[in-house]
């Protein structure tokens, strides 16, 4: 188990588009700049009137996870749509595909890079319209390779998020295989196994019988990844920076 403090990541941007880059393996001092099926996290604020130009992606899974705010998603598969904290999109890029976003309303999210099985596969756009922003005191599934998962990840891995309110307890979801866990502490304070979590800040840990304790009210997500996992560490935004 070890900590990956919010001071170990990257900066990057401007007042209308900044991001903080978690790259968990090089913070986890590993020769892979990512960890297992996880590329990278980007921790974006995002302001009207920006606008990130029409540009490429290939062979990153990524999740527009928002928890505030409106922006309009263009792309070269013919959609646009406006993503919220209740709609949340998922890019499969693929073998390549290209997007533009514009800020309508002051967004809080993480962009997140994950690795896709192979790389080469069919590019596609998917949204989820959640009845809920945020799932109290209980793990969602947000998205995974599952097949009851809102949004289709094609890695062996799931993406949940909770928010726990002050002084609530929650276990890990159940498994019933091998899995490695990245937690997210996106906002508040939260205690596992004896170690402080503040916003930014994510833990790793192995298949251990552990909970969460919130100290103040928090929103948390959980990578859940099958240890043995197959995937690309070549892709454009997700894959292996050292290389």
């Amino acid at each position: 188990m070890k900590v990956i403090k919010a001071s170990k990541k990257r900066s990057q941007g401007n007042d209308i588009f900044h991001i903080d880059i978690l790259y968990p393996g090089l913070a986890l001092g590993l020769s892979d700049t990512g960890y297992y099926t996880i590329g990278r996290i980007d921790h974006a604020s995002f302001r009207p009137p920006g606008r990130v130009p029409m540009h490429p992606h290939r062979n990153d899974e990524i999740l527009s996870y928002m928890r505030s705010g409106l922006q309009i998603h263009k792309d070269s598969t013919g959609h646009q749509e406006q993503v919220s904290a209740s709609k949340l999109m998922l890019m499969n890029a693929g073998s390549g595909i290209f997007h533009e976003e514009i800020a309508e309303k002051e967004v809080e999210m993480l962009q997140i890079f994950m690795r896709p099985s192979e790389n080469g596969l069919a590019p596609k756009v998917q949204f989820h319209q959640f009845p809920d922003v945020y799932s109290e005191n209980e793990w969602r599934l947000v998205a995974g390779n599952a097949p009851h998962a809102p949004l289709e990840l094609r890695t062996d891995t799931n993406i949940f998020d909770a928010r726990l309110p002050k002084d609530k307890v929650l276990q890990l979801p159940a498994v019933s295989e091998r899995n490695v866990y990245l937690l997210y502490c996106f906002n508040g304070t939260v205690s596992v196994a004896g170690n402080i979590l503040e916003k930014g800040d994510s833990i790793v840990f192995n298949n251990e019988d552990i909970s969460v304790n919130a100290i103040t009210e928090s929103d948390l997500v959980l990578f859940q990844i099958k240890e043995d996992a197959k995937y690309s560490d070549t892709g454009m935004y997700s894959g292996n920076q050292f290389k």
